[in-house]
């Protein structure tokens, strides 16, 4: 039985390349996109709506889906993220009225349940679909960290996790040993925007200890779900808010457009790594 693969495509440039990877790999696609997209040449493209679970599941059935894969941001409204709780809950709720498993995006396992159980199609990561776009260990680009940065580095590192286990979000910034803020619902993009702000008014990045981004994934996270990502665009944005280091966890983030991030890097000078968490 040929692989079918439905693609749930938010934004960003990580959607045509896990589409291109699909098709090398020998899936019959179909998109369903979650935000407009008109860069996806090729494959049949159905717009989605995330409030209308029943109406998703009719689109995977119809196209008799043996895969689904999550590519690109996806943002939800609260009504959006409790109606998919709900119904990856069974449409339970709890006294209070909230549903009784938590919003968070962790917290949306249970649809890879549903999806398992109404489908028959298996939610995958983007990472299996294009394994070559993992970070790996060690420096990705740009110049090579001392061993205060790689330590500065690692601390943040550990701090994204910690931010993560709160299901807040899964980047922050730091310097030497202090956080200086944290991912919330804007994305890292509205991270470094308000980084940048601090940097310019001299709250941020003004002594010896450069300022790092850090992206890990999060503890209670599937990693079917929203790898962290970073891009060209990332290095461009770490530039504006002063940052000089930006590290991702090795072998479970995406590393999207490698050869224009490398460029970026060394054009920006910005180093970029890929860490684990305990070393």
């Amino acid at each position: 039985m040929a692989k079918r693969l439905s693609v749930f495509a938010g934004t960003g440039d990580l959607v045509p390349h896990a589409v291109e990877a699909a098709l090398k790999a020998g899936y019959k696609v179909q998109v369903l996109a979650l935000t407009p997209r008109t860069d996806l040449a090729g494959v049949k493209v159905i717009n989605a709506d995330l409030g209308n679970p029943l109406g998703l599941i009719w689109n995977l059935k119809i196209f008799r889906t043996s895969h689904v894969v999550l590519a690109g941001g996806i943002t939800l409204t609260d009504g959006q993220r409790e109606g998919l709780a709900k119904f990856a809950n069974n449409n339970s709720y709890s006294p209070s009225g909230a549903p009784s498993q938590a919003l968070g995006d962790a917290a949306l396992t249970g649809l890879a349940t549903v999806l398992k159980k109404m489908t028959g199609a298996d939610l995958v990561g983007v990472h299996e679909i294009a394994p070559d776009l993992l970070a790996e260990k060690g420096l990705l680009a740009g110049p090579a960290l001392t061993d205060d940065q790689s330590r500065s580095a690692a601390f943040a590192l550990r701090m994204a996790r910690e931010i993560g286990r709160l299901d807040i979000g899964q980047a922050v910034v730091v310097v030497g040993e202090h956080v200086i803020s944290a991912e919330d619902i804007s994305g890292t993009d509205g991270l470094l925007a308000r980084v940048g702000g601090y940097h310019v008014r001299g709250l941020a990045g003004g002594g010896d200890a450069p300022l790092v981004l850090a992206k890990a994934v999060k503890p209670q996270q599937p990693l079917f779900a929203d790898l962290p990502a970073i891009g060209p665009d990332t290095v461009t944005n770490a530039k504006a808010a002063g940052v000089s280091i930006v590290v991702v966890e090795a072998g479970k983030s995406i590393v999207i457009e490698r050869e224009r991030l490398i460029a970026a890097a060394e054009r920006e000078n910005i180093s970029v790594v890929g860490m684990t968490i305990d070393g």
